[in-house]
């Protein structure tokens, strides 16, 4: 088990902590929220044009050829400003099936489009019920020389801007995963805002024209794709609370209660340092689902531990971080409740804290019989 972060890691979090720093800040999110489509078009360029979005990318579909190691540096990045930009459903629930199951023709298709900001693209995996396998009320109908999606995915984050969206389907011979693109007749879309205020949509198909992902290892292609997923969201989250730790202890050493910071108070620091705690078992939780997936270890119970910590943690953190900014946390002029509202969202994206801990002991019970 090695956290140390490699050359290349560090060199890919120093590149997205520049351009987020640059062109993402939540003091510009009211403008960004009075779009119709809440999406920062300025930063995802130049997200782009810093050859972020095309990390994970080969070099001869226009990206530089890294891995989820370097990938998964970026997302902290974007947690710290809360950049209002489709990066984990794109570059993750995306461009890595495509990757990793995509045929050539797939890949030549999106990658490079994927790579200069052309295309978002997104994922449909909020699951039907919490039970245990994942279910998918979707459909598939047809062989790789047509198929048909029918069904609905309910909670595809960013729906309402990608071109395609990869979604998982039940077919005769299990679940596979499918490409669908939005731009049909037989494909709905029903937006509505999430918690965090961005759009989400009610994916509705009615024998829409889709393409199998039918290239790449035959392993389970739809606990693998969930692992990413999980393990990106547990990334976004530990920036997130991060960043929310380092405003409260910001905030509370400047403001003074008779006459001194009210961070010397004992109430105020002992919560502060149990903040801190928590960020740094989401960081190392985070950091070893990144490392265990990444060289071909098993992984499940690792991406597991690391988004019960960014749900339970992140949602502890949150709310103290709020209590700490006493009465200008109500002050929504004041970015510091944004952090509550995206933890919010987080903690109840792809499985609660309480949904997760349960697969764990289901799998602790099940290596025990």
């Amino acid at each position: 088990m090695d956290f140390h972060l490699s050359e290349d890691q560090k060199a890919v979090r120093d590149l997205a902590a520049g351009v987020f720093a640059r062109h993402a800040d939540p003091l510009r999110l009211p403008d960004i929220e009075s779009t119709e489509d809440r999406f920062d078009r300025v930063l995802w360029q130049q997200l782009a044009e810093a050859g972020v979005l095309g990390l994970a990318i080969d070099e001869q579909h226009g990206g530089a050829g890294l891995g989820l190691q370097e990938l998964a540096m970026v997302l902290p990045e974007q947690g710290r400003t809360l950049g209002t930009v489709p990066l984990w459903e794109t570059v993750i629930g995306g461009a890595l099936p495509l990757i990793r199951y995509g045929t050539q023709e797939q890949q030549a298709q999106w990658l490079p489009r994927i790579a200069d900001g052309s295309a978002v693209l997104t994922v449909a995996l909020e699951p039907i019920g919490a039970a245990r396998p994942w279910r998918t009320s979707v459909s598939a109908s047809g062989d790789d020389g047509g198929w048909a999606l029918t069904g609905t995915a309910v909670g595809v984050p960013a729906g309402h801007l990608a071109e395609a969206i990869v979604v998982p389907a039940t077919t005769d011979a299990g679940i596979e995963l499918f490409l669908v693109r939005t731009d049909q007749s037989p494909v709905g879309r029903q937006r509505y805002e999430r918690t965090d205020r961005g759009i989400a949509v009610d994916l509705e198909l009615a024998g829409a024209a889709a393409e199998r992902l039918a290239g790449g290892p035959q392993d389970d292609r739809l606990d693998w794709l969930l692992r990413q997923c999980w393990i990106a969201l547990a990334g976004l989250q530990v920036g997130i609370s991060q960043s929310a730790v380092r405003q409260a202890a910001e905030y509370t050493s400047m403001r003074h209660q008779f006459g001194v910071p009210l961070a010397t108070f004992q109430a105020v620091a002992h919560q502060a340092a149990d903040c801190h705690i928590d960020t740094e078992a989401m960081e190392v939780t985070f950091l070893n689902a990144v490392w265990r997936e990444a060289t071909g270890r098993d992984a499940g119970a690792a991406a597991h531990v690391a988004q019960w910590w960014a749900s339970e943690a992140g949602d502890r953190v949150a709310r103290t971080v709020q209590h700490l900014h006493g009465g200008l946390g109500a002050d929504v002029t004041y970015p510091i409740h944004r952090y509550m509202l995206w933890t919010t969202q987080l903690a109840n994206t792809l499985g609660s804290a309480s949904w997760h801990l349960q697969q764990l002991s289901d799998q602790i019970a099940e290596s025990a019989a």
